[in-house]
């Protein structure tokens, strides 16, 4: 009995080691960009593909096994991650459409496009790839919190979303030529807020024990 439920633990362990590492490839390629250790398109050109798969092939196995938890939080955090993502670009289009913004809070995606696929940042192929990448970073930032944090209580997913916020907002200036300002900064703390929250209610609400 000791044994078997060693045993699950390992499987448990590994799978969930696994896909953390599948999920933190975007941040990763991002940091080491960053850094100047690794050009960003070098790791989503080479990993981005493969990382999907990984997690799509560790949700197989788990559920294979038997494994309900580890099924259940790499699920409910890669949707709550897209809905909280939506959550968080919402929030900024309502801002335009109040007209209470003097800059383009979406302006990032398709520069990012432009650093994944060195095409100009005005092309469609440049804003489809930013856009993509945004979505991405959304939903394996949720699957990372649900598999560390399962259904915590929804608080832990706001200071999770602030500390997001800490490193993109360190990041961004040199990464992208941003010039921090006051409105940038509350658009930006608002919008990691609404993400938080809704990431925590979520998975507090539909991450099993």
């Amino acid at each position: 009995m000791i044994g078997d439920l060693l045993t699950v633990a390992s499987d448990r362990r590994r799978l969930t080691l696994l896909a953390l590492m599948a999920a933190s490839v975007s941040i990763v390629a991002l940091l080491l960009h960053v850094a100047g250790w690794l050009p960003m398109h070098f790791l989503i050109n080479v990993l981005a593909a493969p990382s999907v798969a990984l997690l799509v092939t560790v949700t197989v196995i788990a559920h294979r096994i038997d494994e309900r938890i580890v099924v259940n939080r790499l699920v409910t955090g890669a949707w709550a991650g897209l809905v909280a993502t939506l959550a968080y670009d919402g929030l900024r289009y309502l801002l335009i459409a109040a007209g209470l913004l003097s800059y383009d809070p979406f302006a990032s995606h398709p520069l990012f496009g432009r650093l994944i696929t060195g095409y100009p940042a005005e092309t469609v192929t440049a804003i489809v790839v930013g856009w993509l990448y945004h979505f991405w970073n959304g939903v394996g930032f949720g699957i990372i919190y649900s598999l560390i944090a399962g259904p915590a209580h929804w608080y832990y997913a706001l200071g999770w979303a602030m500390f997001l916020e800490v490193g993109w907002l360190t990041a961004m200036p040199s990464l992208l030529q941003f010039k921090l300002s006051p409105e940038f900064l509350a658009v930006s703390v608002s919008g990691h807020a609404a993400y938080g929250i809704v990431l925590g209610l979520l998975t507090q609400r539909y991450v099993s024990v």
